[in-house]
């Protein structure tokens, strides 16, 4: 069994990887956090001395090994860490731990990176209509005064601040942001309400709530004084593109407005068109047995709408058949065509992958269209912005996850944002 348990920095967050024993010995898994959710950092001297209540069951060797899940009240604390060696101790907030102890090559050297790497992503709260929304400020490395920056808006479900899911790591604004900042450009994410460290109830938050949370974190990011709040970009992914639509057409101030895998047609078409796709990408032999049980997928796509529509309360069922009602029922109110006629003044840039069964792919050439933008559509490219050689549906998301966002779209992104982003300011022109 490895004596020290291999931790990276990537990007803007730390990476534990448990070595296959480790798993085994301590019933424990990697674990990977934002460097914004880090609080205090310290090296011990001896690990033994530094445990603290009850181990979860776990195989490892008594004052030789600690391997597992520390608890008392309160409090959960993964521990990887030799007796008599140091140890690095890490404090966590918004994570499903609440410290690490881990025993690493070089301990005093991992500290000092993290403190170096947290100046460059500090945690930053936006309070929104009385919650408090956790988030991470990156910033690019070399900076001489206010950077550009971009806010970036996730798509819908529990997502956290880098589009991840508590059962899929989709990561796709997380590798936005990294990429950004390698390009010189600031950007803030933030989790959403009930997801990760903020605060609320995801199942009782509406379409119109994260609308206004993402016009708090577009204020929020303005005031920073790392920032030039007169050269600031708006993407959204997915349902994040509606709200960074509505964001585009009430502040005519902003820089440009990116919209990826984004919608041009009212919400009830987008889910129809949902169905469809979908539908495409099942298995032959599924298709047919759904065939062969006469079920109408499309029919039963109608009946949840209805009933979704007659809903009166925040929340419908219980337990993990929960709904968020309410943000069904404004969603399916939701026609960002409007809004996105009034982007016309900005820079915009329209994104979809060829073979995304989320969004029409034609919806971005029909945005650049009605905004005089610009258009892309990626080949072989899916709804979560990777490349992929087969259909691309929902069932390869949590596969298409673990590979890296589409070069082209990327390069596209940042090279729109840094384009846009070096126009002279409103100031300057007058000047």
């Amino acid at each position: 069994m490895a004596r020290t348990v291999p931790v990276r920095l990537e990007g803007d967050r730390l990476v534990v990887a448990p070595t296959r024993g480790q798993r085994l010995a301590g019933l424990i898994r990697g674990v990977s956090v934002p460097l914004g959710a880090i609080g205090d950092v310290r090296v011990v001297p001896d690990a033994r001395g530094a445990l603290r209540g009850i181990r979860a069951p776990g195989l490892a060797v008594p004052r030789r090994t600690y391997i597992g899940t520390w608890r008392r009240r309160g409090h959960r604390e993964l521990v990887i860490a030799r007796a008599g060696a140091p140890a690095l101790r890490i404090e966590l907030t918004g994570s499903r731990y609440d410290a690490m102890l881990l025993g690493t090559a070089d301990p005093d050297g991992l500290a000092a990176r993290i403190r170096d790497r947290r100046t460059h992503a500090p945690q930053i709260v936006v309070d929104s209509d009385g919650e408090r929304l956790a988030g991470t400020l990156r910033l690019p490395a070399a900076r001489t005064g206010p950077v550009p920056a971009v806010l970036l808006l996730p798509g819908s479900g529990p997502l956290d601040r880098d589009s991840d899911h508590r059962r899929a790591t989709l990561g796709v604004t997380r590798l936005l942001a990294d990429a950004l900042a390698d390009a010189g450009v600031a950007s803030l994410r933030v989790d959403k309400r009930g997801t990760g460290a903020s605060t609320g109830d995801f199942f009782r938050t509406g379409f119109l709530d994260t609308t206004r949370d993402a016009e708090a974190a577009l204020a929020a990011l303005a005031a920073r004084p790392e920032v030039d709040a007169q050269r600031i970009v708006v993407a959204g992914h997915s349902e994040g593109a509606f709200h960074a639509v509505a964001l585009g057409a009430e502040h005519g101030e902003l820089a440009g407005v990116v919209l990826l895998s984004g919608a041009a047609h009212p919400a009830e078409e987008v889910l129809r068109y949902q169905g469809r796709a979908v539908l495409g990408t099942l298995p032959g032999p599924v298709r047919a047995l759904l065939r062969l049980a006469r079920i109408d997928v499309t029919a039963l796509q109608r009946k949840r709408i209805t009933a979704l529509r007659a809903t009166t309360t925040d929340v419908t069922g219980h337990g993990p058949l929960r709904t968020n009602a309410r943000w069904f029922r404004e969603f399916l109110q939701a026609d960002p065509r409007p809004q996105v006629e009034r982007l016309a003044p900005l820079p915009v840039l329209a994104v979809t992958g060829e073979r995304d069964v989320q969004v029409d792919p034609a919806d971005a050439e029909l945005i650049a269209r009605l905004t005089g933008g610009e258009a892309y559509r990626a080949p072989g490219v899916t709804h979560l912005l990777r490349r992929t050689p087969d259909a691309g549906g929902p069932s390869t998301y949590r596969r298409q996850s673990a590979e890296p966002l589409a070069e082209d779209v990327v390069e596209r992104v940042v090279g729109f944002v840094r384009r846009v982003t070096e126009r002279p300011r409103a100031a300057d022109e007058q000047g």
